[in-house]
């Protein structure tokens, strides 16, 4: 029995930031340019839609669905090949599959980009299961999505997630799976005080040195 690996996407496999930040301001700077500084400092990791209500600020649903449908427009079109894998990121997931791992993907990431940068980087073969929260209505969050889509239906003797924000870190710890902090990634300023971390990890490159 093969042992199974789940890697969030954004700021853990691939350094989407630049990207994103390019997007979020240009659309900031047409809808809310007041919030241009704020838009400067988000987080990459919760999904659009929060993303997009915490840049303007505001509970009004078709002012934020406007920036939403700019984003897509400007990112998936224009933008989203700027992005750039981390280093190491194909050597350790070529490595993982001669192991015979099995290798997921949970992300809160949309799926039509995920999947376009996947298939742009040449990654398809190495997946098993691509999961985007988008695609499944009815799970509110990355831990239920998990625990559904990944825990319940698959047998393993051993389990990793890899991520690099505090969501990550909870839905591990949710679903009771050894969690690996991407420390290169996003979230190394959130506040992991009450997350349990099993390996803290400054490259790619460590999981193939110690696993």
């Amino acid at each position: 029995m093969s042992r199974l690996w789940i890697f969030d996407f954004d700021g853990t496999l691939v350094d989407s930031e630049p990207a994103i930040k390019k997007c979020y301001l240009k659309v900031t700077e047409k809808l809310a340019p007041s919030r241009i500084d704020f838009a400067k400092n988000i987080l990459i990791g919760p999904t659009l839609l929060e993303t997009a209500s915490q840049i303007l600020n505001n509970n009004d649903k078709e002012l934020v669905n406007e920036f939403v449908e700019l984003f897509i427009q400007e990112y998936d079109q224009k933008i989203i090949l700027e992005t750039e894998p981390y280093k190491y990121a194909t050597e350790v997931l070529n490595y993982l599959k001669n192991k015979n791992d099995e290798i997921f993907i949970a992300t809160n990431k949309r799926g039509v980009p995920t999947r376009k940068l996947i298939d742009f980087f040449g990654w398809n073969f190495f997946f098993n299961w691509i999961g985007c929260i988008d695609e499944f209505d009815e799970y509110k969050n990355k831990s239920d999505l998990v625990k559904n889509e990944i825990i319940n239906k698959r047998e393993y003797e051993e389990i990793f997630f890899v991520g690099d924000t505090v969501n990550d870190g909870i839905t591990a710890n949710e679903n009771n799976i050894p969690f690996i902090f991407a420390k290169f990634g996003y979230g190394e300023k959130q506040d992991w005080s009450k997350i349990e971390i099993t390996k803290t990890i400054s490259s790619l490159k460590d999981i193939k040195n110690n696993y």
